[in-house]
């Protein structure tokens, strides 16, 4: 009888985590891609819609089931695995309340990947030339609501040494530290040797509501993928200034960074969904996804494909307050067992 007691107390403790180790039914992973009409600048242009059905062919490709939304609501996300946001056209295309309630339901279910997209802050000929702040401003109000401590500043990153023909058309290099090849960010870049950011923003981070520079919001969770040379420059092209950085500051600037965010648990697993910001967007009239530029030999899709992969695989991790439950009552049993046994003498 003691034997098959204690065979049950370990068959309780293990459960959850052998619960957690057997896999799902496999099905192909859904990726909704944000074509809210009016949001995404130049998406109708033939160079646009060119990269926009080369990256949705190699999506289709590996597997995965590409779902163009035209509005975003509890009801276009609900069935979604991932979500792309891509670089804003302009101050009316931004996110409505209901849509940013929307996505941050969403995401907080646990196991969703989101890809948030950016661009600079340069003043196109029908935009206000001083404040082109919503194309940082929108995007980020998506992280506040997810919870993520990655922000997009208000201002441009160029790189007068690593560029494609002009020191705003950034290419993250791993020949001088551009790409990240260590920890968790190794799997990413793996075959990515330079990542074209055309016009791109900077990344922020935040801490205690206030923009710092991102470095310091590093940690096991969040970790950068790419950035400038050494001898990066922050720009800015209207009156917004940046909030993390120094207009004419010099150093390494972050282009991509990823992010993996606790967003429910029961007493005995933590799920975590994943966030990539990116400071030049995967939609658009310019984006990461380009094999050649100015006779550069790019890995654009390598690295798309890579962050999928990781976006789309679901983290979890035991939550020890319930192992922690379970071993007290695991040593109250065992103790009353033994109390037992003692009058039994």
């Amino acid at each position: 009888m003691r034997r098959i007691t204690y065979l049950l107390l370990v068959v309780l403790l293990l459960s959850p985590m052998l619960l957690m180790a057997i896999p799902s039914h496999a099905q192909a992973k859904k990726i909704g891609i944000d074509l809210t009409p009016g949001r995404v600048k130049d998406i109708d242009n033939k160079w646009s819609q060119k990269l926009l059905n080369y990256l949705e062919g190699n999506l289709t490709e590996a597997g995965y089931q590409v779902v163009e939304l035209t509005e975003i609501t509890a009801s276009t996300l609900k069935d979604l695995d991932a979500l792309v946001i891509g670089k804003m056209y302009n101050e009316t295309s931004g996110f409505s309340s209901s849509e940013i309630q929307a996505i941050a339901d969403w995401f907080k279910q646990g196991g969703k990947f989101l890809w948030v997209g950016a661009d600079s802050d340069y003043t196109e000929p029908y935009l206000n030339p001083e404040d082109t702040s919503f194309k940082a401003k929108e995007p980020n109000r998506v992280l506040e609501a997810i919870g993520s401590r990655i922000r997009i500043d208000y201002m441009s990153v160029e790189d007068p040494e690593n560029n494609a023909g002009a020191a705003y058309r950034v290419v993250a290099n791993r020949s001088v530290g551009g790409i990240n090849t260590e920890g968790k960010a190794a799997a990413i870049t793996s075959g990515v040797d330079r990542i074209l950011f055309h016009g791109p923003a900077g990344l922020a981070g935040v801490s205690d509501g206030t923009f710092v520079p991102i470095e310091q919001v590093f940690d096991d969770n969040l970790f950068w993928l790419a950035r400038t040379g050494p001898n990066g420059v922050v720009a800015s092209h209207d009156a917004v200034v940046p909030q993390a950085y120094e207009v004419g500051e010099t150093g390494r600037f972050y282009l991509a960074a990823a992010e993996e965010i606790p967003v429910s648990s029961d007493l005995f697993t933590i799920v975590y969904s994943k966030v990539i910001v990116t400071s030049e967007s995967l939609l658009g009239d310019r984006n990461v996804f380009n094999v050649e530029y100015h006779d550069i030999e790019l890995q654009g899709p390598e690295f798309v494909m890579n962050v999928f992969e990781w976006g789309l695989e679901i983290k979890a991790e035991p939550n020890m307050t319930g192992y922690a439950i379970i071993g007290v009552i695991v040593i109250i049993v065992i103790v009353g067992i033994a109390a037992f046994a003692l009058r039994r003498k």
